[in-house]
């Protein structure tokens, strides 16, 4: 069974070009572009490995996502400041437990590195 990943990116373009990356890699790939739509995915699906979130849409409200992603290793993925991002990437590490971090732009080969480190 491919591994099934929640991706929760507003920007169309980067989304899509993520998931062509995971899905060629063998990923099944459930795509929101807001917080309500991620929520409405993670209830109805169970069998989700890993929620990739872009930092503003996902990281600035983690808080309100906490019952969802409870357990999931999380992939967030910014193009701001790398210093603030990964401060608050730390601050929300409770919530999963498994919080990994990737700068934008990326390479297909780092994203790829990325989320298995993440399901590692």
């Amino acid at each position: 069974m491919a591994t099934q990943i929640l991706l929760v990116e507003d920007d169309p373009a980067v989304r899509h070009l993520i998931v062509q990356f995971l899905t060629r890699d063998g990923a099944t790939v459930h795509e929101a572009e807001t917080l309500e739509q991620a929520r409405g995915i993670l209830r109805d699906r169970s069998d989700i490995s890993l929620a990739i979130l872009d930092f503003f849409l996902g990281c600035d409200n983690a808080v309100d996502l906490r019952a969802d992603l409870a357990g999931l290793p999380i992939l967030i993925i910014s193009g701001g400041s790398a210093a603030t991002d990964l401060e608050t990437t730390q601050a929300i590490a409770d919530i999963s437990g498994a919080v990994a971090f990737l700068q934008k732009p990326f390479r297909k080969n780092d994203l790829l590195a990325a989320v298995a480190s993440a399901l590692a």
